[in-house]
């Protein structure tokens, strides 16, 4: 006589497990497979599994960290963290198995557990949504006259994000001389090009940070349903300024943030730590905004000198593997050492989860 469990009880046991495992799981049958890519289930799996990992982007190859908790803020050799290499498994491979990238240029930050990337194949440059966990990807489609614009815009604003209010990815491309932005949803699978109303007064603006490219490109950070930028600009009367400008993934609008005057000019970098804005200025102190939007939350984080000895690991354009503790202490989770062997990459933390790059 065999055993039935339930079927909510499987769903239950199912939701704990890691990714990995539930895309093997697919394979059991067709009512599985239904139920692990059910809306539903993935966001159930989602709220239960919040273990951070780590991706390493080197020129085109792609490798996941899987860190291990118990060894946090020791010195690490690879041997203690497991390295999982993409390098032969390339997440673009249904597309373009028969050609060679050479680079991969940008990697966004993590929204809810996708990126946002650009893969250069010269004289293609094609932007890719990514799912590291599941190994899924999407080409973003070209936009009518996206070359043309690609090639003449001397500076635009890139961002990737994640709007929970209307469940759906974002990518916006604002070119910052002619006041336009253009917007590709992922759920509607579709593009639009909007006049832009753009919050300052400016007669030249760039942003503070780019990635490594020979175009002006820069991107954004996500945080709260909207992407951020640091930018520099001059106005009308030849005043300079720094300011922190938002792109709001749900209204299509900007606002801009508003930071301490003498503090906004020391800004070397933005990004995100504990889903909170991070600030590091040009003395490598590191700064947080406790409460989004309001500057005079921006707290600077304490660093310890004991147990640990700290050392702020700069490695292309971030910080690798920084979290705070439970009492608000800035601490090292790995060194950078421990990745010998692989060169000049950069890191990005995610959370795993199910989402399915075309879920539209």
């Amino acid at each position: 006589m065999s055993l039935k469990f339930p079927s909510d009880l499987i769903i239950d046991v199912l939701s704990y497990l890691p990714v990995k495992s539930l895309c093997r799981f697919k394979c059991v049958s067709k009512s599985w497979s239904v139920s692990i890519s059910h809306p539903q289930f993935v966001k159930l799996h989602q709220a239960r599994n919040q273990r951070q990992k780590f991706l390493l982007v080197n020129g085109a190859s792609l490798y996941h960290v899987d860190p291990d908790p118990s060894l946090l803020h020791q010195e690490l050799s690879l041997s203690y963290c497991k390295v999982f290499p993409i390098k032969h498994d390339r997440p673009f491979k249904e597309e373009h198995d028969h050609r060679n990238f050479r680079d991969c240029r940008w990697v966004s930050e993590s929204s809810n557990g996708l990126f946002c990337t650009l893969m250069i194949d010269p004289p293609d440059h094609d932007f890719f949504v990514y799912n590291p966990s599941t190994r899924e990807s999407k080409k973003i489609p070209n936009i009518e006259s996206e070359k043309e614009s690609y090639d003449r815009m001397p500076y635009t604003l890139l961002g990737f994000g994640y709007a929970e209010s209307i469940n759906d990815y974002k990518f916006v491309k604002f070119f910052t001389n002619r006041k336009i932005i253009q917007i590709f949803s992922l759920r509607n699978n579709s593009w639009k090009t909007i006049k832009c109303d753009y919050p300052l007064n400016v007669g030249y603006i760039r942003p503070m940070h780019r990635f490594p490219s020979s175009k002006a490109l820069f991107y954004g950070i996500p945080l709260n349903g909207a992407i951020h930028w640091m930018v520099f600009g001059i106005d009308y009367d030849d005043r300079q300024y720094y300011r922190m400008v938002a792109f709001d993934l749900v209204e299509e609008k900007f606002k801009t943030l508003p930071l301490l005057y003498q503090f906004s000019y020391k800004v070397k970098r933005v990004t995100v730590l504990r889903d909170r804005l991070c600030f590091i200025d040009w003395h490598d102190r590191f700064w947080i905004m406790e409460e989004y939007g309001e500057k005079e939350s921006l707290t600077r984080i304490s660093i310890p000198k004991k147990p640990y000895p700290y050392k702020c690991t700069w490695k292309n354009i971030g910080y690798l593997f920084l979290d705070l503790d439970d009492d608000g202490w800035l601490q090292r989770d790995y060194d950078s050492t421990i990745f010998d062997g692989i060169r000049n990459y950069t890191v990005h933390a995610y959370v795993e989860n199910l989402v399915f790059p075309d879920f539209h």
